[in-house]
């Protein structure tokens, strides 16, 4: 098999996403190699590259994406810094895989999703919840009835995340909702992507995007900063099936470790539970289990079929990345999303937006996207 390329911008030995997910999640597959790595500084990227055996390593995200060595490049890096190093994958002619969300707004990432589509580069963006195998197990159960006709999905995920009294000064960038990292961004889109990829899309919404811990003091010091970017979204919603939707997603609070999605339905419910206190739909491993009515909820083993990465990735976050990546070997109109359906995401947090800021039900656009179920999505 041939090699896919890869360098990954923002690959840094001191820690951050891509120690956590993609290099762990690329090193195991066979189907990929990580050919190089950028950081904004030499000797960090130098050293993670020694540390993991990786022969080229650059000092920005142009300099990686004009390497004749690099197929596609990996933007893992801060949101506001998405843009340009996006544009200069999309401009040396490379693939690119960017972390989500594509950009800091929506207008942002539509200019990313057309200067892709005009360069005609392949695109996947990191909403890797729905490539997860229990998640296209779940599609596939719904779709066949495994609970009848679906009536209402709860949706939650609470915890600690970047919220609270208390914020590390590494993370002092995140309460500033210019720079869009946020309980809406984060939690209430990776779910909300999750929800409509198993069971329907969203059509009409209401919600409320809240800040409800405004001035949090940065750890170890007594300056208190003013935080903008939300820490509370609640939504209900309708879905194009016909069933409904409430979801609750809370930042800056002891998890209730409560399921990430609950599927109710005329025959049964189906819950999707995930491990460990900060357990979020897009970076942890998830346990599925199913009740008819009157009986007992029994846990469910996702067959073998729906498995794609290598058994020696490790669990958690890296395997997650790991199965979006193998999805695009096999079209991103199959497996994984790219820049279209990323702009659509884009487009229903801004509708949820207007729905909290006009106390209004807000009707949404049905865009064609990877969402649109056809026999082909089945898996084989």
């Amino acid at each position: 098999m041939e090699r896919t390329r890869v360098g990954i911008v923002g690959a840094s030995i001191s820690g951050g996403w891509a120690l956590q997910s993609h290099l762990p999640a690329l090193l195991n597959e066979p189907a990929f190699e990580v050919t190089a790595v950028a950081t904004s500084r030499l000797a960090t990227a130098a050293a993670t590259a020694q540390h993991f055996g990786i022969a080229r390593f650059h000092d920005s995200a142009h300099s990686l994406a004009e390497d004749p060595a690099v197929d596609l490049v990996s933007v893992v890096v801060k949101i506001p810094d998405h843009a340009g190093a996006v544009s200069a994958a999309i401009e040396a002619g490379k693939g690119v895989y960017c972390e989500w969300p594509l950009a800091v707004d929506t207008t942002g990432a539509r200019r990313l999703r057309d200067q892709a589509a005009a360069a005609g580069v392949q695109t996947t963006i990191g909403l890797q919840a729905r490539s997860t195998p229990a998640l296209r197990y779940v599609r596939d159960l719904v779709s066949d009835g495994a609970v009848g006709r679906v009536l209402s999905v709860h949706a939650s995920s609470t915890g600690l995340g970047n919220g609270g009294q208390v914020l590390a000064a590494n993370r002092e960038w995140t309460a500033d909702n210019a720079n869009g990292l946020s309980a809406l961004t984060v939690r209430a889109a990776h779910t909300l992507d999750a929800v409509q990829f198993c069971v329907g899309r969203i059509v009409g919404v209401s919600a409320r995007v809240l800040v409800v811990t405004p001035s949090p003091t940065i750890a170890g010091t007594v300056r208190q900063i003013r935080r903008t970017a939300p820490d509370q979204v609640i939504v209900t919603a309708d879905l194009e099936t016909g069933a409904t939707l409430s979801g609750r997603f809370l930042l800056g609070v002891r998890s209730d470790q409560a399921p990430l999605l609950t599927v109710h339905g005329t025959d049964g419910t189906l819950l999707v539970a995930g491990d460990g206190d900060e357990a979020q739909i897009q970076m942890t491993e998830l346990r599925l289990s199913h009740a008819r009515h009157g009986a007992d909820f029994t846990a469910l083993e996702v067959p073998g079929r729906y498995v794609r990465a290598d058994p020696r990735t490790p669990p958690g976050p890296a395997r997650g990345v790991a199965e979006n990546y193998l999805g695009t070997l096999t079209g991103a109109s199959r497996h994984s999303a790219g820049f279209a359906d990323a702009v659509a995401l884009h487009e229903l947090l801004d509708m949820i937006r207007v729905a909290s800021a006009t106390g209004t039900y807000q009707r949404c656009a049905l865009i064609v996207s990877t969402l649109a179920r056809t026999a082909l999505d089945r898996e084989p």
